[in-house]
């Protein structure tokens, strides 16, 4: 029987963990994003009928046997249900946890709930996610947690240059600290710029589109670097000494701890039960008041290569498990 063609939907600028899934499956990416025309920010419902026409467009130029969609937002998913009903394919519904928790897809639940009873299978990203779907009744949920990178799959190969206010930090001496944030309603960048003021001998680096957000006023040892593009964001994260991957949302694993693994980089990462549970042996916990993240960040530099050899017997004994994980979902898409 030859081989199920496949493709994976991702309604986003970039989501690496999903990307990762699809070239493990060899399954061809469908990125349909589109927030703007010129310089005018397109809202929400103009925007996801444009990236529906789109994602339509593209799975009828591929006809693929069965399609890997990534939810939120839950429109996407509901398209290519549209496309599987008429053209005889099936699909599978890669849940990230703001589809379970978030108050505007809580919303949709019930729509979310019709379309994960018609999906081949329904990925999720930790144990919690699992237990909402099993309450929807859902008997074919499968928690999928992320892949482990390599260093050299997410590493620049062309060379990097900064913004004058970045290389300036890197050319100071002292501890630089790297915050993974997007300004997202989960996002702990208030609370690491008063880390930031306990900390004046260290530079933090904080990532994200900072437009829209009210900042106020930030202490000179803190570097707003706006959006950045992958690579950048990489190579600045490996030329820092410790980062922070923190959230506010319950029940979250975080893909950034992967990207932070794969380099080798100690991290301080928010202390809640799932994160303990995925992370436990490799990371760093604070509550995220100041000056306990504070002392977790001076202990995360303090034992950066002990826990560079925890993360190199993790990596180890978690790539069994992403190959078993990858092998059901073959299964499932070619029963």
């Amino acid at each position: 029987m030859p081989a199920k063609k496949t493709a994976t939907v991702i309604w986003a600028r970039e989501v690496k963990l999903n990307q990762f899934l699809a070239k493990e499956l060899g399954s061809e990416v469908i990125i349909s994003h589109k927030k703007k025309i010129g310089t005018f920010d397109l809202p929400a419902p103009f925007r996801y009928v444009w990236q529906s026409f789109d994602t339509y467009r593209k799975l009828r130029a591929i006809k693929p046997d069965a399609v890997l969609v990534m939810n939120p937002p839950i429109v996407a998913p509901f398209i290519v249900y549209i496309y599987c009903l008429f053209n005889k394919s099936r699909f599978i519904i890669d849940t990230h946890t703001a589809g379970f928790l978030d108050f505007k897809w809580n919303l949709f639940h019930p729509i979310h709930r019709f379309l994960a009873r018609r999906a081949i299978l329904n990925t999720v990203h930790n144990y919690r996610n699992l237990e909402v779907l099993e309450r929807w009744g859902i008997r074919n949920g499968y928690v999928l947690p992320f892949c482990n990178p390599k260093k050299e799959e997410i590493y620049p190969q062309e060379k990097i240059v900064f913004d004058e206010r970045i290389e300036e930090a890197l050319r100071q001496t002292g501890m630089k600290v790297f915050m993974v944030n997007r300004f997202a309603g989960d996002d702990a960048w208030q609370e690491a710029i008063e880390t930031a003021r306990l900390m004046p001998e260290a530079i933090f680096f904080i990532t994200g589109d900072n437009r829209k957000a009210s900042i106020g006023d930030i202490p000179e040892n803190v570097i707003m670097t706006g959006y950045l593009e992958h690579a950048k964001f990489i190579k600045l994260m490996d030329l820092s000494d410790v980062i922070l991957a923190l959230t506010k949302r319950k029940d979250t694993v975080l893909w950034s701890v992967r990207e932070i693994m794969a380099l080798r980089k100690p991290f301080v990462t928010t202390d809640n039960d799932v994160l303990r549970r995925y992370y436990g042996e490799v990371g760093i916990f604070t509550t995220m008041e100041p000056s306990d993240m504070r002392e977790q960040i001076l202990e995360a530099r303090e034992k950066a290569t002990e826990i560079s050899h925890r993360m190199d017997k993790f990596l180890r004994e978690d790539s069994a498990r992403w190959n078993k994980d990858i092998m059901h979902i073959r299964r499932v898409i070619s029963p």
